[in-house]
């Protein structure tokens, strides 16, 4: 399907950077996924980080959904929309209890800088369940600091502290990457409902991030998330100095928390 012209449409109306390159950052971004199409939808941290910044992004599905019938094709369908992506991926076992174990050792071995998982308020069961997985296990990894962006898309978060743009070209990305979970955006077109809910995004962003009756920024498409830092043993949320990261922005500044944190310094966004 051919999204170019109805994004062009919605970008027309706004004021919006393309994609650029900025510094590159080797370290390695991680997606908790719920379900297949879930590191399709909320992705763009990690996808605007892979294309600016040129990290390692590794996909984990949690699960591969409840329709067992249904795991198999949604296999494929999830190692078709990574690859596209350009996302390493990697399927965690059924059982939860050997999730756990499966994930701390994920963790001890890719070291991530940032991870990726659903807030506690995310509606469905199993996207609640993924982000109690997270903080289960991270105590157990015996890591260094560590950032988590807690995610939203069934249930939204009260208190956001972070919206980042999407660029045209990552939000076709995606779109792509999600046509690739045919049974799903068959029964419900995620896909093209998408350039919709990240407009709402930064409507809402808007007043929750900057304050009430403040100016929205200028970008059409963008996304929320909580951002937390992990560091012996607790979450702690840091005072962000940029906490609007339009397309222009490097978003590996947000960094600079676990170096800062590794250092005994101040985490702030320099």
């Amino acid at each position: 399907m051919e999204f170019t012209n109805v994004l062009d449409a919605f970008s027309s109306l706004f004021t919006s950077a393309p994609l650029s390159k900025k510094s590159p950052i080797p370290v390695v971004v991680m997606i908790l996924s719920p379900h297949p199409d879930d590191e399709s939808i909320v992705g763009a941290l990690p996808l605007r980080l892979l294309h600016e910044n040129n990290v390692h992004v590794v996909n984990v599905a949690v699960t591969l959904g409840s329709n067992e019938d249904r795991q198999e094709e949604r296999l494929r369908e999830l190692s078709e929309a990574c690859e596209l992506l350009d996302v390493e991926n990697v399927v965690l076992d059924e059982s939860w209890a050997k999730k756990a174990k499966e994930l701390k050792s994920l963790l001890q071995k890719y070291q991530p800088a940032l991870v990726l998982a659903p807030h506690s308020k995310d509606h469905h069961p199993t996207h609640i369940r993924t982000g109690e997985l997270l903080k289960k296990v991270l105590p157990q990894s015996k890591q260094g600091p560590v950032l988590v962006a807690w995610t939203e898309f069934w249930g939204q978060m009260a208190s956001p502290n972070l919206l980042v743009e999407v660029p045209r070209e990552i939000l076709e990305l995606q779109m792509r990457a999600l046509e690739k979970h045919a049974g799903e955006v068959a029964r419900n077109p995620y896909h093209l409902r998408l350039p919709a809910w990240m407009m709402d995004n930064v409507r809402r962003g808007a007043e929750l991030i900057r304050g009430k009756g403040e100016a929205a920024p200028g970008f059409a498409f963008g996304v929320l998330y909580k951002l937390q830092l992990f560091k012996a043993g607790k979450f702690s949320t840091p005072k962000l100095r940029s906490p609007i990261l339009p397309a222009e922005e490097d978003l590996g500044q947000i960094f600079r928390l676990i170096f800062d944190a590794a250092s005994g310094s101040r985490t702030r966004v320099k």
